[in-house]
């Protein structure tokens, strides 16, 4: 009796979960010229609500805006009213809400590692010591991903590539080692252990405090 009301509410979450998937379909971008000038505006959204924020353009100046909404490869910004305007990625390096969440574009990686998407909006989850993590999460579509949905985690450090980190820890382990190996305190657990993807944002914590100690230290030793 029990496994039945289980499933049943089971079924209830997760037909509400569809439910908002269908209102949000995850289709490609659609740039404003490609549609014929008599067609309704595709690019257009009416929301009666959206949040203060920020974006930042490709000249690197930062700009006041209205944002109701974002997916992967779009954001819908406005600077008054609740006509939103769909953006891409290639048009911003990134933009920030009111809740202080900051999410930038991810270019350059290589063909498939984001899907069908070439460059794609990403939450930076973390940002220091030269690394940063940003989660590119794919949108509930089907009652699959509600339970199982897609994360893609991308690191990189310095200027460098963007890396998808794997899900298997025997890939994921060489990776860590060569990023952080200027750590010896994390090389060493690393070699002992293998960690999974989400442990890597408190790895990489751990080893921004080491840099900044080691920063520290080495600004304290007298100058000959």
């Amino acid at each position: 009796m029990l496994s039945k009301y289980l499933l049943a509410a089971l079924l209830v979450v997760a037909g509400h979960f569809v439910g908002w998937a269908q209102r949000r379909p995850h289709a490609a971008f659609i740039p404003p010229t490609s549609y014929d000038e008599h067609t309704r505006d595709p690019t257009l959204r009416y929301e009666p609500g959206g949040q203060s924020g920020s974006f930042r353009g490709l000249d690197g100046a930062w700009h006041p805006v209205q944002i109701a909404d974002w997916l992967p490869d779009r954001v819908y910004l406005n600077e008054s009213g609740n006509y939103y305007r769909a953006y891409s990625p290639e048009e911003m390096t990134a933009f920030v809400l009111s809740n202080s969440d900051t999410v930038i574009t991810v270019a350059g990686m290589a063909p498939g590692k984001l899907g069908q998407l070439s460059t794609a909006f990403g939450r930076q989850l973390f940002r220091g010591a030269g690394m940063q993590l940003v989660d590119v999460t794919d949108p509930v579509t089907s009652l699959l991903s509600v339970f199982m949905r897609p994360h893609k985690l991308l690191l990189r450090k310095n200027a460098g590539d963007w890396i998808l980190l794997p899900k298997q820890k025997s890939v994921l382990q060489p990776l860590l080692l060569t990023l952080l190996a200027d750590d010896p305190a994390l090389v060493t657990r690393l070699q002992a252990k293998r960690v999974g993807r989400w442990q890597v944002h408190r790895l990489l914590l751990e080893y921004a405090d080491f840099r900044t100690t080691q920063f520290l230290q080495t600004a304290a030793q007298p100058r000959p």
